[in-house]
């Protein structure tokens, strides 16, 4: 399909794979797909330039690329670096279509006409994948051009709203291009007065037609608002413009009544002289967005939608009544749309949108795409061997992790080739396999599981998916490399298990024990004898609203990344039997247990003390491991330093601070063609993943808790 995307600072169409059905998204063949002027060229003006040029425009990423290098070595960061600046960055966010599936999401049926909203999601591509709150019905009566409108119209609401308007108010719109003019006719719909102020004539013009009772220039405002109110000032001002200055909100306030309020919706800057805004009373209320529930990923990507009783206006339900005004007459949109082009020409549009006299608002239209008849049923295959020696393999996912790390480590062996490259998205997915000789993109990873030409799946997609493909992959007759965790639930990891009664050849991303110093550590450690005492702390600061937080994405940061510290436990240790967790509070906006210490008995009487923190600074080193033993101790830091401490003093080894990703790998290849057993096996990755549980169960309980072991193979 043809998908418009920054690609190396410029806009291009390009051809990509199609996103395939899933559920809780609908599926929708676009018709139209609308570009704002004001929106849009921002967002391409900060992705373009030399890789230097765009560090220089955002610092933040300078510095967390220095603290990636620190963690994981400069070689993979440089990966990651190289891989984010080719990545395609796709464009668009507010479109309108047909249903070709529904995702099972209610109120939708196939064929039925949509509009869709969020970056990423409701792209300027000729099929898109929207999840439930992002899309709307279309009324009857909406054309397909008007309801491609819809995310915009719900910004420009939920800046009236943050406004409170009543009857007969004065309001000040700054700001008339295509947002502005929406909030315009908007503001007149609730029964206010409106005044607009914007330096380019003919969109002056168009708000004096649209209902404005002045239409004024900068240099002219003061004065004629304060005549225009009387003296009093403007009840409200609504500012949709864009700049970095502070003026536009500090003249904002000065066009006040007392207790009057400012609502910033474009980007501005926000530095307030405090002298107007004290002798006014005055309130700033931000806008965000479409509504309640934007940036929210329970809503956005979860569908779980705000009871109407308690939030009645959300992101969705904005764009449900924006497109009612709309029917009713009493928003029009002809008038803004200068523009219309097929998707074939978007690289013009976006040119015009750079010119001297940018078109408020540009229509992108696509061909008709009808529904397709549903795909035959798919059958499980035999074992499937790699031929003549040479590892065909299918990589799903094509994020950074992959991309600095998976990738580079497949080309660097020899006889391997990625036939193929899966991503939800399908523009990372292209824009990856654009640098590997020969290798296609599928956008559904099932697709790339039944592929003839596939003998090893490498999954390394979210969390809340390794399960589901891990199974699939090994009933098709695949060998299965997946990066932890294993699954999120116990039916999940017992699916898996299932799954490889029949083809048991799965190897999961437990890199640690294939680290340099940590085969050092544990030859070192066989010379002691008697049970052990291993102290494993892992410092982990991460964001609240990182994926991997989210229980039903990432897991949680128990099941999503301690499971590396007990199946490193549990190679050093052997069978876990028990466990005792205790957890802090979490903190706010986060579901799950983040910093905790948990207790594990071996059956040999060894105990591992696992410590996962998310309290810590993120200049702290990562990792600490103590192991005492039969008089003996290591200290292991951040696989960089191993020091040993016995009866005749201590020693030190040092490395470059290798986590054994790539002997991992090296060995799944090898696995792969028949030349060693896959380690760590399915074994491994259940028996983590069943401590993992087991310590979520002792947290929420206070008790010990049973480790489970795997289910007995039939036969």
């Amino acid at each position: 399909m043809k998908q418009v995307v920054l690609r190396g600072g410029k806009t291009q169409v390009a051809d990509l794979p199609e996103p395939a059905p899933t559920p809780g998204s609908a599926l929708v063949a676009n018709a139209t797909s609308a570009i704002s002027s004001g929106t849009e060229r921002s967002v391409v003006a900060s992705g373009s330039g030399s890789l230097a040029a765009r560090a220089i425009k955002h610092p933040e990423l300078v510095a967390q690329t220095l603290r990636h290098a620190r963690e994981h070595g400069v070689r993979e960061t440089i990966g990651l670096v190289k891989g984010a600046a080719a990545q395609d960055s796709p464009l668009g966010y507010s479109s309108a279509g047909t249903v070709l599936d529904t995702g099972g999401i209610a109120g939708l049926h196939v064929g039925g006409r949509v509009s869709c909203s969020g970056a990423g999601r409701a792209n300027h591509a000729e099929i898109v994948s929207v999840p439930a709150n992002l899309v709307v019905p279309v009324p009857e009566t909406v054309s397909s051009i008007d309801a491609a409108f819809a995310a915009i119209g719900a910004i420009a609401l939920q800046g009236v709203r943050r406004t409170e308007p009543s009857l007969g108010e004065r309001v000040v719109v700054v700001g008339l291009g295509l947002v502005g003019l929406i909030t315009l006719q908007a503001l007149r719909a609730a029964g206010c007065r409106v005044a607009g102020i914007e330096p380019v004539e003919r969109r002056r013009a168009l708000g004096a037609e649209l209902g404005a009772e002045l239409a004024l220039a900068p240099g002219e405002a003061s004065g004629a608002i304060s005549a225009w109110t009387d003296g009093a000032g403007a009840d409200a001002v609504v500012v949709t413009a864009s700049a970095k200055s502070d003026d536009l909100v500090n003249d904002a306030v000065r066009m006040l009544r007392r207790r009057g309020r400012v609502v910033p919706v474009g980007d501005i800057g926000l530095g307030l002289d405090r002298e107007p805004l004290y002798e006014r009373e005055a309130d700033v209320r931000i806008s965000t967005s479409y509504g309640p529930g934007r940036h929210d990923p329970s809503y956005e990507e979860g569908g779980l939608d705000y009871p109407l009783p308690y939030v009645r206006w959300t992101a969705g339900r904005n764009m449900e009544e924006f497109l009612r005004l709309v029917a009713d007459g009493l928003v029009t949109l002809d008038p803004l749309v200068e523009l219309e082009l097929p998707v074939e020409r978007a690289p013009d549009a976006y040119a015009a949108l750079n010119g001297d006299s940018p078109p408020l608002a540009v229509v992108l239209s696509y061909p008709e795409r009808r529904p397709d008849p549903a795909p035959a049923s798919r059958e499980s295959a035999a074992p499937v061997a790699a031929r003549d020696s040479e590892v065909r393999v299918a990589l799903v996912g094509a994020g950074g992790f992959a991309r600095s790390t998976h990738v580079p480590n497949l080309e660097r062996e020899n006889g391997v080739r990625i036939a193929t490259v899966v991503s939800r998205g399908g523009s990372s997915a292209a824009s990856l396999a654009r640098s590997l000789n020969g290798a296609r993109t599928d956008a559904h990873w099932q697709d790339a599981v039944d592929a003839p030409d596939v003998d090893l799946v490498v999954i390394a997609t979210r969390h809340d998916t390794h399960a589901a493909i891990s199974a699939a992959a090994l009933r098709a007759g695949k060998a299965v490399f997946v990066e932890k965790p294993l699954g999120l639930t116990r039916a999940e990891i017992d699916d898996v298990w299932a799954a490889g009664s029949e083809n048991d050849r799965l190897a999961i991303g437990f890199n640690r024990p294939f680290a340099e110093l940590s085969r050092r550590l544990e030859e070192e450690q066989r010379t002691a004898s008697g049970p052990a005492q291993l102290v494993y702390r892992l410092s982990s600061p991460v964001a609240p609203e990182h994926w991997l937080n989210d229980p039903r994405q990432g897991g949680g940061r128990i099941l999503g990344e301690a499971c590396h510290l007990f199946d490193f436990a549990n190679w050093l240790l052997g069978t876990p039997e028990r466990v005792l967790a205790a957890a802090l509070p979490a903190p706010p906006g986060v579901d799950s247990p983040e910093s905790a210490s948990i207790t594990i008995q071996y059956a040999d009487g060894s105990v591992a003390t696992i410590h996962y923190s998310g309290l810590g600074s993120a200049s702290m080193p990562k990792e600490r491991i103590e192991l005492l033993r039969g008089g003996r101790s290591w200290a292991l830091e951040d696989f960089r330093t191993l020091t040993s401490f016995g009866s005749d003093g201590e020693s030190t080894s040092t490395s470059r601070g290798d986590k054994g990703h790539a002997a991992l790998l090296r060995g799944v290849i090898a696995a792969t063609r028949g030349e060693q057993p896959f380690e760590p096996g399915l074994t491994a990755a259940y028996v983590a993943q069943s401590v993992g549980l087991a310590a979520l169960e002792s947290i929420a309980s206070g008790r010990p808790v049973d480790v489970q072991a795997p289910p007995a193979r039939n036969g």
